[in-house]
């Protein structure tokens, strides 16, 4: 618990330092931004699911297909987390040209 509190903390004080960082040279919308970054993560999250969902498709597949087993557990990985996220961001960029 203490752990996960200490990084709220981190990850707020430095969002609070950027921000103020900001608004001192060029002021903006915070809800703007706000709306942005929540749209991209929830293109990531869309891109996680269908990562989910087609490889287990394809573990599923494979099972019945041929006398291998493949574990499930090979898609808990945070790589493919991380995979989403920049399939999300390129995806997230492209869409708005830019």
């Amino acid at each position: 618990m203490a752990q996960g509190a200490l990084l709220l903390l981190v990850v707020a004080v430095t969002s609070l330092v950027a921000g103020w960082t900001v608004r001192r040279r060029r002021p903006g919308r915070l809800a703007d931004a706000v709306h942005l970054t929540l749209e991209l993560v929830g293109i990531a999250t869309l891109f996680l699911l269908g990562n989910l969902a087609f490889g287990l498709a394809i573990i599923l597949g494979i099972r019945i297909v041929t006398p291998s087993f493949v574990s499930v557990y090979v898609l808990n990985d945070t790589a493919l987390v991380a995979l989403s996220a920049l399939q999300g961001a390129v995806f997230f960029c492209w869409r708005r040209g830019g």
